[in-house]
């Protein structure tokens, strides 16, 4: 094999996007399925989350500074790393949110689907849950080990 047929192989699997399902910690029964954060993904998830600002205090032209924007980031990490959840419910949600309270007339074993919206505001409001999503993500081991693992799994299935 040619070093540019590798090199192309390595392109292609970089921006492959790998999806595991992971138990939350913090919630019994709750899966979420988490692509892992290659570098092309953190760099996507970087580049749409910075904003430029002049500042023109200094006289003259002004200079421009480049900072990451939260909600931006947030947001971000909601599209590329948080595909889909299994098994949240209004009442498990309160355990991720304990001063949450919703109305008397919703059934707190009410699933909540996944949604875009749902995780930003997870991961807005949610400190452990933001950290555990992120260092499962950038963690290539959990990916590596998963399909490792699944592959005996079957393997034993023959």
């Amino acid at each position: 094999m040619k070093p540019n047929e590798i090199a192309e192989y390595i392109q292609k699997a970089g921006k492959t996007q790998r999806i595991v399902e992971f138990q939350c910690p913090y919630i019994l029964e709750f899966f979420v399925s988490l692509a892992y954060a290659s570098k092309f993904a953190m760099n996507q998830i970087l580049e749409v989350s910075k904003e430029i600002s002049t500042d023109f205090r200094s006289g003259g032209r002004g200079q421009e500074t480049e900072r990451l924007n939260d909600e931006k980031l947030r947001n971000a990490y909601a599209e590329w790393i948080i595909k889909n959840w299994r098994g949240l419910t209004i009442k498990k949600l309160q355990t991720l949110i304990p001063g949450m309270k919703v109305e008397e007339k919703i059934d707190s074993n009410t699933d909540v689907p996944h949604s875009h919206e749902v995780a930003v505001a997870l991961l807005e409001n949610s400190i452990e849950f933001e950290n555990w999503v992120i260092s499962i993500a950038t963690n290539l081991k959990n990916y590596t080990q998963i399909a490792e693992q699944k592959k005996k799994e079957f393997e034993n299935l023959s």
